[in-house]
């Protein structure tokens, strides 16, 4: 097995070099992740669904597992994720008192991590959706209350803005009557219209958020399968009774958020390729010139090899993002498409090697950017190529350990997904069983 030149490198040589007992030459142990969803996504863990992303505990047990120790302080160190998703890590770290900060290449996870991690006023929350919702309901409303209440209705430029970004989406989009009835679409496009004629800040992005989070609810795709699939029977959803319901639990939920966390712990992700060496390295610094702080700790969950590619995942909130510039940053769909880093299908040695070449890349930038005794604690589990066992996380102890980390602890954890119906011959039931497909959190330490 050649980490020097990945490229060169044949599945089997990484099976072949996955051939040992962890227990063997690494302290383990064991956590059951045995929590319902619902008991995962306490405070704003619940604001936005996002496919692929861990469990919140583990970041919590990652974090307090490290203070415990004496490893990390909140009062010298702040923590990064560079796979950031939807800010899983960040809401922890803000949670247990770390300023925080994060990348990812997906434009709906980094919008979802800013606003998670933000402390809103309430207040003000309340007082400008009770505008805003007067003026979305009154687009399509006969309400003598609602028009009493908004008694200057909407002008002609409203309408014709409605009107603009309800041509756009049929013109964009020739399939948009495939996922979404007429009704729908005519309302969507009345939220969005009046959320884009706000100003463009951070309140602005928790509407927004709202909004993409009700898109797939109100689709016609399945609400439970990853990829959007059309159900041809599913209920009908009314968009904008959607959206102030998901609007109002948001805005009650940042009341809680906002008891338990402090304002003046700072959290930033932005959008990202995390195998760029100058970008990443620079926002590591830039974050820590303004929190005066060391980075200590980085908390990582990469694709897993062989599942599916996440940007497709949100195809339909994608069709409505057009207009909301902050979201996609400088990047265009294609170039953040073409930057995910692809994990599936596994079915070339080349395949493999660029997974790995990907994930090592970006894990040099960590190494490179922690203080000495930092962390960098990588989720990560096993999948299956061609119905066999390929014991990811064995082959990234070596990659990382060539890189010049050290491993203090190798942490297995179970799961509640063994039963999906995608299961293989190795099932997704990761166990304490060293011969079986595994989840592992490895904790990694620069020397």
């Amino acid at each position: 097995m050649n980490w020097q030149s990945i490229q060169n490198n044949t599945v089997a040589d990484y099976i072949a070099d996955a051939q040992f007992k962890v227990s063997d030459f690494y302290h383990t142990d064991f956590l059951d992740v045995s929590e319902t969803i619902s008991e995962l996504s306490y405070l704003t863990h619940d604001y936005f669904r996002y496919y692929g992303k861990f469990p919140s505990k583990i970041a919590k047990y990652i974090i307090e597992t490290l203070v415990a120790e004496q490893k990390i302080s909140s009062e010298k160190d702040f923590i990064f994720d560079n796979y950031n998703g939807s800010g899983t890590t960040t809401v922890e770290s803000k949670i247990a008192g770390f300023h925080s900060g994060g990348i990812d290449i997906n434009p709906f996870g980094v919008l979802a991590a800013n606003v998670k991690t933000y402390n809103y006023d309430v207040g003000k929350l309340k007082d400008i959706f009770s505008i805003l919702l007067l003026k979305i309901k009154s687009s399509s409303s006969t309400d003598n209350q609602i028009n009493f209440l908004l008694p200057n209705g909407l002008d002609d430029a409203d309408l014709q803005g409605i009107s603009k970004i309800n041509k756009q989406v049929y013109f964009d989009f020739p399939d948009i009557d495939k996922w979404f009835d007429e009704e729908t679409i005519h309302q969507l496009s009345v939220i969005k219209y009046f959320l884009l004629t706000m100003p463009q800040d951070e309140y602005r992005s928790f509407f927004a958020l709202g909004f993409f989070a009700i898109i797939r609810r109100v689709s016609r795709a399945h609400d439970a399968e990853v990829r959007p699939h059309v159900n041809p029977k599913k209920r009908k959803r009314d968009a904008i009774e959607a959206f102030e319901k998901k609007i109002t639990e948001m805005i009650s939920t940042m009341t809680s958020w906002n008891t338990v966390t402090s304002s003046s712990i700072l959290s930033q992700t932005t959008i990202c390729d995390n195998s760029d060496y100058s970008s990443v390295s620079n926002f590591i610094s830039e974050l820590s010139c303004q929190y005066s702080k060391e980075l200590g700790l980085v908390v990582s969950h990469p694709p897993y090899l062989n599942c599916f590619d996440y940007i497709p995942v949100y195809k339909l909130k994608f069709l409505w993002a057009f207009g909301f510039d902050e979201i996609f940053g400088k990047l265009s769909y294609q170039e953040i498409k073409s930057d995910e880093i692809r994990s599936y299908p596994a079915t070339k040695d080349s395949f493999v090697n660029n997974y790995f070449k990907h994930n090592l890349d970006a894990y040099k930038i960590i190494f490179d950017s922690l203080r000495t005794g930092g962390y960098c604690c990588v989720v990560i589990g096993d999948c299956t190529i061609n119905k066999e066992l390929f014991s990811v996380h064995k082959m990234l102890i070596h990659g990382m350990e060539n890189m010049g980390f050290v491993v203090d602890k190798v942490t297995y954890r179970s799961t509640a997904y063994g039963m999906g119906r995608y299961a293989y011959r190795y099932r997704a039931d990761y166990t304490d069983k060293e011969d079986g497909k595994q989840d592992a959190i490895i904790f990694f330490k620069k020397p």
